[in-house]
């Protein structure tokens, strides 16, 4: 036995390489697959034979089993690497006795280097598993005898078949709701930038859900059989050859590379791939960026095929509709019929429905606002016909189409379908350019196709926050003009120039394309082109700055731009991806928001008033006595908005008490979970803290005991004290750390102070990977420095990718230089991390000098490029 698994294992790996070598010149995926099955189905032989003859039952094993092939083996699509997948079906004796036989054969194909799926059955048993598991079922259907028993395996066959076609209809539904799970697994969208090539939405496996379907409906899995029974058409069946081709041979080339069953189409790999297809780049598009454009027009392919595939079958046949429709159904106007679960199109309506834009609209918003999807057919016919539907907009189609998108209960699934049909870009005909656009970073989770309509998701669904991004929205006068703004705010995208540029251009397009009135125009043009300001200058900016907020509210000009662009910054935010939009990011663009707002209305700003009050509670919590030292008085109007918005006065006082308490030049700092978004705040404060290097010190301090700091700020207070917050995430604790953890993290802060040893970095397993990974996106380190973003401080802003002590490193240079750090606030700038600092020198000033802020600068620049 010994030499036979060693023979397998060397037949494998030279058959392997002599497939990757034809993979490599050019031999298409589908037959490198068959060819590796072929090689399988060799060894697989071998092995059992052998297996039997060790055992002493060479004649008669082949009569007891059969060797049957399931999946992606048995249809011949087998992966370099990918599993075998095994069903041994014997006819119903005790399997203990096979025991023995089965045991040495399935070690055998272990030890020969083969990734072994097998299972030891009975047809019987076979066949009730499959009634039950969608999984099984859809696994048995492309079965394939490999050795053994002949009778064996046509009496499963038939079992099998009769079964499915008895239950049709349960079993559709079986395979589809296993699909929907996995799809919801590995990623519900469609334009996932990192996507697993079998199993994301699109993939290979809805390739496989289409043959289960034909089998089940029709008793044939194969695409080319269904083309040929006309369950196909050849426009589908044309699309769905080119996508099956793309993605083996796609799937046969990483796995190649990897040596393994790797199915995930990671950045770095995209990178390799479009360089080894000769992807050239031009017009703005990186390389990868058209490659998996062209991955993306596959998988939409594929998708939609499968998703109509499903609708038909588990909608357009039920006893309901059949029963129903005649009855409950209704007709509009003799083009459209309303049915109890759909909306298709009659005769007649199939007709109007050619070419005229103004029709599409008319079904698609019929479809829309009775929450009824669109039947297989006319579905069908509206995706053929969008090629050549013409682009002209008339006044009557402009006003049907801004009535869609200006109702929040209609706007995301109207646009969401005339994109999937292919006619939103005939309306605005940048979206054509966006379909499957890549942005390729780790920011970004989608397209910008679909970026653009899950911000129009995201807005509609701001009605119903209770926040102040809810009431924005809600008094929104023109939210036609909203939403139209974040349609188009990221369209300008893939070419050489900035994108907001671009983007006010389409804008200024567009509009007048949709008969749209000149103010309308201004106003999206302007919303589009600012669509990054108002977030860059919350997270970016210190917003206690009074003239900061004049240029601001000089920039929007009135209260309504004010507050669509608000709103429109909110659902950009929260249209990246999830756990964007933090409660952290709501606080700081509501107090954008408000202070921008009373300067626009010459009122006292409501978030200030709503402050006051607060410092007054604050102030409540302390003793009479204490409320009469003059220092809690400074110290309490001197707290910073955010802290004072998000503590109690309890918390705050406490906190005051604490740091009263602070012997000359001393430190204290302490740690709170907050289980809404699972970060610790650690709050510290500094007697005479100035010029000491605390803020670094600190920030050394919590990266050292290998916590990642998300947030960070600094005030300094009333006499000198000085005031930090850092946010972090723990790594070492699932959920909230224990009390000794955060003590012991709060001890060393303290200790950090004047500390002359510098912090130990840890390292962290994956770290050097995930770095990388950044790093594909080819941006490069920048420091910029700004002297008038401030009147009292020079902004120094630090471009680079984050790594563990990077916070630290920076602060501890700027502490070198003998500046000052009086502020610091961290954000993101797609896959970078931006450090901003608010810096003077010791003596309070700004930096005035050229050479010296060429020197900061250089310094900086030096840190960061520094690994």
């Amino acid at each position: 036995m010994a030499d036979a698994i060693a023979a397998a294992r060397d037949e494998i790996n030279a058959g392997r390489e002599r497939m990757h070598e034809m993979h490599d010149r050019g031999l298409d995926g589908l037959q490198v697959c068959n060819r590796l099955t072929t090689l399988v189905d060799g060894v697989i032989g071998k092995l059992f034979d052998a297996a039997a003859a060790a055992e002493g039952d060479a004649a008669g094993a082949r009569t007891k089993l059969a060797l049957v092939a399931l999946g992606g083996y048995g249809r011949r699509q087998s992966a370099p690497f990918s599993d075998v997948d095994l069903m041994l079906l014997h006819s119903g004796v005790e399997p203990e006795l096979l025991s023995p036989l089965v045991r040495r054969f399935t070690n055998s194909v272990f030890d020969a280097g083969l990734q072994l799926g097998s299972s030891l059955r009975s047809a019987e048993e076979a066949i009730t598993l499959a009634r039950t598991d969608g999984v099984i079922c859809s696994s048995l259907i492309d079965n394939r005898l490999i050795a053994g028993s002949q009778p064996l395996h046509e009496h499963f066959r038939e079992l099998f078949d009769r079964m499915v076609r008895k239950r049709s209809k349960a079993v559709c539904k079986s395979f589809c709701d296993a699909r929907a799970e996995e799809r919801n697994q590995y990623g519900e969208s469609l334009y996932l930038l990192e996507p697993h090539v079998k199993r994301s939405r699109g993939g290979l496996r809805d390739i496989h859900l289409l043959r289960w379907i034909g089998f089940a409906e029709l008793g044939e899995s194969d695409p080319e059989r269904l083309f040929m029974q006309g369950a196909m058409s050849k426009f589908d069946h044309h699309r769905l050859q080119n996508a099956q081709a793309f993605l083996l041979r796609l799937r046969n080339e990483m796995q190649f590379h990897a040596n393994s069953a790797k199915d995930l189409l990671d950045r770095a790999e995209q990178l390799r791939i479009a360089a080894l297809m000769g992807y050239r780049g031009g017009e703005g598009m990186l390389p990868v960026e058209q490659f998996m454009r062209d991955y993306f027009r596959h998988t939409n392919h594929v998708w939609q095929m499968a998703r109509r595939r499903e609708a038909a079958n588990l909608a357009g046949s039920t006893m309901t509709s059949r029963v129903l429709d005649p009855v409950l159904g209704r007709k509009v106007e003799g083009d459209y019929r309303i049915g109890v679960r759909q909306v298709s199109a009659t005769r007649a309506g199939l007709i109007k429905l050619q070419g005229n834009l103004g029709e599409v609209l008319r079904l698609v918003e019929l479809s829309v606002s009775e929450n009824k999807p669109l039947d297989h057919s006319t579905y069908s016919a509206l995706l053929l016909a969008a090629p050549e539907c013409g682009e002209e907009i008339g006044p009557a189609v402009a006003q049907r189409f801004l009535y869609l998108l200006g109702t929040p209960t209609l706007a995301p699934r109207s646009m969401r379908l005339l994109h999937e049909l292919g006619y939103l870009e005939k309306i605005i005909p940048a979206m054509k350019h966006a379909r499957g656009l890549l942005q390729f970073n780790q920011y970004h989770k989608f397209t910008v196709d679909e970026h653009s309509l899950q911000a129009i998701e995201q807005v509609t669904s701001f009605a119903k926050r209770e926040d102040t991004i809810g009431e924005a929205y809600r008094n929104v006068a023109e939210k036609l003009r909203l939403h139209l703004a974040l349609l188009l705010h990221d369209l300008g995208k893939g070419f050489e120039e900035e994108h907001s540029e671009i983007g006010r251009r389409i804008a200024e397009e567009v509009c007048p394309r949709l008969h749209m009135h000149p103010s309308a125009t201004r106003d999206v043009a302007f919303l589009v082109h600012q669509h990054l300001n108002m977030t860059d200058l919350a997270l970016r900016r210190d917003i206690g700055d009074v003239e900061l907020i004049r240029r601001f509210a000089d920039l929007v000009e009135t209260p309504d731009r004010l507050r669509m662009l608000f709103v429109l910054s909110a659902a950009d935010l929260a249209a990246v991806g999830p756990d964007v939009l933090t409660q952290w990011k709501v606080q700081v663009l509501s107090e954008l928001f408000y202070k921008t707002l009373a300067v626009l209305e010459g009122k006292t700003s409501p978030h200030d008033v709503a402050l006051q009050q607060r410092r007054r509670e604050i102030a409540d919590v302390f003793s009479p006595q204490e409320q009469s030292d003059p220092w809690f008085q400074r110290q309490i109007e001197a707290l910073p908005a955010a802290l004072v918005g998000a503590r109690s006065g309890q918390e705050i006082g406490e906190a005051l008490r604490r740091f009263r308490k602070l012997p000359e030049r001393g430190a204290d700092a302490w740690g709170h979970y907050n289980a809404e978004n699972a970060t610790v705040e650690f709050v510290a404060g500094v007697d005479r803290g100035r010029g000491r290097g605390a803020f670094s010190s600190m920030a050394g301090a919590l990266s050292s005991n290998g916590l990642q700091i998300l947030a960070a700020d600094m005030q300094v207070m009333a006499d000198d004290l000085l005031l930090l917050r850092f946010v972090v995430t723990d790594p070492d604790s699932k959920g909230e750390p224990p009390p000794s953890r955060l003590a012991a993290v709060s001890k060393d802060m303290i200790k950090s102070v004047d500390s002359k040893a510098p912090p130990r970095f840890r390292k962290i397993w994956g770290q050097d990977s995930a770095e990388a990974s950044l790093r594909l996106t080819g941006m490069p380190n920048n420091v910029r420095i700004d002297n008038a973003a401030s009147a009292q401080a020079t902004v120094v802003e630090v471009y680079t990718f984050d790594r563990t002590g990077l916070l630290y490193s920076l602060a501890k240079r700027l502490h070198d230089l003998e500046l000052t750090i009086w502020n610091s606030k961290i954000a993101t700038n797609i896959d970078q991390v931006v450090d901003v600092f608010y810096v003077t020198n010791r003596g309070g000033g700004k930096i005035e000098d050229a050479e010296r802020l060429e020197h900061i600068r250089r310094e900086m620049m030096a840190v960061i490029d520094d690994r």
